[in-house]
């Protein structure tokens, strides 16, 4: 409508601040199984059995509410704080997996089962492997986005599938719950968006 702004919904890269805050990593045999579970939306409370990570050496003093995570940092640690205060927004498609933290304060990993493929890639900048087959040409990298905003109702945090990119992306309302909690440790990159066409 002329002469009237419209407010387009923001959207963010999950970024734990790794160079301010202390991040951990786990062990190569828990790796692969913790680097899964980013693949993963079926839920895995039910069996799942506490791992324990460490620190680094060269890590900032401070632990804070988002570690990042040493080989994958598409999947979120938080502190029991920060899932306290954010479940209320994303326990919808979210379960917390508790690990073994150094400090002896509780943490946990946050399965986010919530794979939307809602990236226009056609309206997006977009940049592709080569490769003669559909699943050789993925996406590694994205320079603007467009969403099917359709598709992101009433989502806050979610994932897009692996051709994508397999980013995890959280929105304003997620931000603001971050921030009005004073929780600390992540960082708001806005992302570039154009106007997508589906």
């Amino acid at each position: 409508m002329t002469g009237q702004t419209v407010n387009k919904k923001r959207y963010y890269l999950y970024n734990p601040d790794a160079n301010g805050f202390a991040g951990v990593g786990f062990s190569l045999a828990d790796n692969d199984k913790i680097t899964r579970i980013h693949f993963n939306d079926e839920p895995l409370s039910a069996t799942w059995k506490p791992r324990s990570c460490h620190i680094f050496d060269d890590n900032p003093p401070t632990d804070g509410d988002f570690p990042s995570l040493s080989n994958f940092n598409e999947i979120p640690l938080m502190s029991e704080r920060a899932w306290t205060a954010l479940r209320p927004l994303i326990g919808y498609c979210c379960e917390a997996l508790p690990i073994i933290h150094p400090s002896g304060e509780a943490y946990f990993i946050v399965h986010v089962m919530n794979t939307i493929d809602a990236l226009d890639a056609d309206a997006s900048n977009v940049r592709r492997h080569e490769g003669p087959k559909p699943e050789d040409r993925r996406i590694y990298r994205i320079d603007r986005y467009a969403f099917r905003n359709k598709m992101l109702r009433g989502q806050h945090l979610f994932k897009l599938p692996h051709l994508s990119g397999s980013e995890l992306i959280v929105d304003d309302e997620f931000r603001r719950a971050v921030e009005a909690n004073r929780l600390r440790g992540l960082l708001f990159r806005e992302l570039p968006l154009n106007d997508s066409r589906g």
